[in-house]
């Protein structure tokens, strides 16, 4: 089973496991936990816990934002998407208190491993111009990693 292969399958089984919806991407899957202006999405991956077997993992990845103008369908038959360009890609490793609850045992992640990352979802803007009364009018115009920086000052700060 390949990356993305492996990747899509995890992203499935969290889907049903929290009843949440996946989104399909060229190269992966997301969960979707906000449709509007701004599609609040985690691009789930999974890694092996350090010194456990390979069935002792834990789940990490992206929250991820993208502006629903910017997301294009692929040619049909296909029902994934790409996108241009996206609000924020924030690595969930930024918030160290969702490792916890983010081990997979037993086939099972915690629930409150979702309720986690629903609340950073939450506290992201939900249209443009709420992102860039938020972070500034040059906001989408800074590369993504300084987005990515002012994004996670910006969690941290509602918690």
């Amino acid at each position: 089973m390949g990356v993305s292969e492996m990747q899509r399958t995890l992203a499935a089984h969290l889907a049903s496991q929290s009843n949440l919806e996946v989104v399909s991407f060229q190269h992966f899957d997301c969960l979707l936990f906000e449709r509007g202006e701004t599609w609040k999405m985690f691009l789930p991956r999974s890694k092996r816990l350090l010194g456990g077997t390979t069935q002792e993992r834990l789940v990490i990845g992206d929250l991820l934002a993208i502006f629903e103008k910017d997301l294009q369908r692929l040619r049909p038959p296909s029902t994934r998407f790409k996108f241009v360009d996206f609000a924020t890609s924030i690595p969930i490793a930024n918030f160290p208190s969702i490792t916890a609850s983010s081990v997979i045992i037993e086939g099972v992640v915690d629930p409150d491993f979702f309720r986690k990352i629903r609340f950073l979802l939450n506290g992201l803007p939900d249209g443009i111009s709420e992102w860039t009364a938020t972070f500034g009018e040059d906001f989408l115009t800074r590369s993504p990693i300084d987005r990515c920086v002012d994004t996670v000052k910006y969690l941290r700060s509602q918690r």
